[in-house]
């Protein structure tokens, strides 16, 4: 019953998590970083936290 959704459950949870880790990090959101957190789903948290921040000026 349930058990059909978990893995898209799961998806939706990691890629609102990347897009919090992003803005706390004061990291730009683009459209390729945006498609590859769909794309990647889990994996994408990992590739947010050693992204670097950019300079703001």
């Amino acid at each position: 019953m349930m058990t059909e959704y978990l893995p898209a459950l799961i998806w939706s949870l990691s890629a609102f998590a990347c897009l919090y880790i992003a803005k706390r990090r004061a990291l730009r959101i683009t459209a390729i970083r945006a498609i590859l957190v769909t794309f990647l789903g889990p994996l994408a948290i990992p590739c947010v936290l050693a992204a670097r921040p950019g300079m703001h000026g």
